[in-house]
């Protein structure tokens, strides 16, 4: 008999829920491995079918929603979303074998993903060898061939994402300055506030793996093709997760300022887009107001702590 949609759906939850073989799946539901392998298939065809529709680049109003939520955590304006990669762990390819063992010393593939302030995914990039640098990743991604010749498209309002140290600072691409041991405290500062900012895109990384148990280890699949588009799919789903509210987890002129200023960067490409971000957070006091109130809370922890010790002496 013919596996029906609903139970089709059931298998394939419950298959990147879990680090069950095909064998076990087909046991579970009583079906041939067979079975059990194209069922997976096929709702990892219709997922991807259907992922235009879940992951997708802001326009619009949805953008400055984005924006805004970026601005609400931090204080930084114009950040549309933060890029990272993450690994995902195969077994050894037939091919090429050499370029999938990674620095932690395993096989994996990469996924590069660009994180909205709500932790849903708006770009993705995935499949490529383990043995690549996160920036390399991005050069040969899509997303980087169009921001470097159509920025405006997809950067509009002189908007920018956010990423940690492994990628460069440009026009569109803003990283934390580079610590040589000469930064000044500000500098610092700004640091901490980018990578507090960008950590959106490790929860949703987090989030994603906690979900689908199955991105930690794929153990049978050696089909890289397959293995990529399962991963692809699971990105989908947990968009369709976040839309569904389904969860695992826990002022105006001086921005209009801060954005007439990223305009001007685009005129001229001598302006860094850190230096403007950096000179914007200092001469707001954020950087100061921010560096402050952990200060407090940090001396409020200790005193907690120390009033505990004694009590408990």
């Amino acid at each position: 008999m013919r596996v029906s949609f609903k139970k089709a759906v059931y298998m394939y939850i419950w298959y990147v829920s879990n680090t069950v073989t095909f064998r076990q799946l087909a046991n579970l539901f009583a079906v041939a491995p067979s079975a059990a392998w194209s069922t997976v298939r096929r709702l990892t065809s219709f997922l991807i079918s259907i992922s235009h529709e879940y992951i997708k680049w802001p326009q619009g109003a949805c953008m400055q929603e984005v924006v805004r939520g970026f601005e609400e955590k931090k204080h930084i304006p114009g950040v549309i979303g933060a890029i990272d990669c993450t690994h995902i762990a195969i077994k050894g390819p037939r091919e090429q074998r050499s370029n999938y063992f990674n620095r932690k010393k395993t096989y994996s593939i990469i996924l590069q993903a660009v994180v909205d302030c709500n932790k849903r995914f708006i770009n993705i990039t995935c499949g490529e060898p383990g043995s690549l640098h996160d920036y390399r990743v991005l050069r040969r991604s899509q997303i980087y061939e169009v921001a470097e010749t159509r920025c405006g498209e997809i950067f509009p309002n002189s908007n920018f994402i956010i990423g940690d140290s492994a990628y460069p600072s440009n026009n569109w691409l803003v990283s934390p300055f580079k610590d040589y041991g000469n930064l000044t405290e500000s500098q610092r500062k700004f640091n901490e506030i980018l990578s507090s900012t960008r950590m959106v895109v490790e929860n949703a990384f987090g989030l994603l793996k906690g979900r689908f148990r199955r991105l930690l280890k794929f153990t049978e699949q050696t089909d890289l093709k397959s293995v990529t588009n399962i991963v692809a799919s699971t990105c989908v789903l947990h968009n369709i997760c976040i839309t569904m509210d389904d969860l695992c987890e826990d002022n105006e002129a001086d921005f209009e300022r801060f954005e007439e200023n990223m305009e001007d960067s685009y005129l001229d490409g001598s302006h860094d887009r850190r230096e403007i971000l950096f000179n914007y957070l200092r001469e707001q006091n954020i950087i100061y107001f921010l560096f402050h109130h952990s200060n407090n809370a940090a001396i409020a922890i200790v005193k907690i702590k120390s009033f505990h010790c004694t009590y408990m002496h």
